[in-house]
């Protein structure tokens, strides 16, 4: 049975990237939010973050769970591969994406440049489209003073983020680079930066990729290690 938790202690978690993307934003907004409702079953967890779903763990019944995200209608649902395989979902369709590894030595220059969210905002609008100024502000700016994630920028043009660090690995996203700036290395320099950043940390970097960009992080010294896909309605 699905049920809704009240304290962070009671998720079952176990080591895979699903498990913890639902314990940072546990890290980052607790139990007591709407906004960010968080669940589990004998065997897994699951988080409701705005308009978003993700799965981690094992769940038997399909039948209860594949009800339970069609209730909540969620845009977009994130889980792992064998629990996407049996995902009855009307309406949603399936977008593959990678896994990519990058293990790196930590750099021998150390990079300070001050992030300024708003410099971030417009470069990352201007690559992915996001349009919700104030919702976006707003997750960025707190996920960073709970800890839960950091912000990158290199010479005002190119950015990345920090998602969340768990199980030995650093997941880095918002990766973009400005249109007219594109072309000239920024994109191997801002994520070179993170990865020497994650690896004085002990972890190895990681990032989830679309196809259209599979080739971009090849070139960039990723290595795909696994794979699955996005359901969004």
């Amino acid at each position: 049975m699905i049920q809704l938790i009240t304290a962070p202690e009671e998720l079952v978690l176990d080591r895979s990237y699903y498990s913890g993307r639902i314990k940072a934003a546990c890290d980052a907004y607790g139990t007591g939010y709407d906004f960010c409702r968080l669940y589990r079953s004998d065997n897994g967890s699951l988080l409701i973050y705005n308009s978003s779903v993700v799965i981690s763990g094992e769940w038997d019944d399909m039948g209860e769970l594949c009800s339970f995200i069609t209730i909540n209608s969620p845009e977009t649902v994130e889980c792992p591969p064998d629990i996407g395989e049996r995902l009855d979902l009307y309406g949603y369709t399936a977008y593959h994406r990678t896994l990519f590894e990058k293990k790196a030595s930590p750099p021998g220059e150390k990079y300070t440049e001050t992030v300024s969210l708003m410099k971030m905002y417009d470069i990352v609008r201007a690559a992915f489209g996001v349009s919700e100024f104030d919702l976006w502000y707003a997750d960025m700016s707190h996920r960073i003073r709970h800890g839960v994630s950091r912000a990158f920028m290199c010479d005002n043009v190119s950015c990345a983020c920090i998602d969340f660090v768990y199980g030995g690995y650093g997941y880095i996203s918002q990766v973009a680079v400005s249109p007219e700036h594109r072309g000239n290395g920024y994109g191997r320099k801002i994520t070179d930066m993170v990865s020497g950043e994650l690896a004085e940390m002990g972890a190895a970097s990681r990032l989830w990729a679309y196809d259209d960009v599979y080739d971009f992080y090849r070139r960039l010294g990723f290595e795909p290690v696994g794979y699955d896909n996005i359901y969004k309605r």
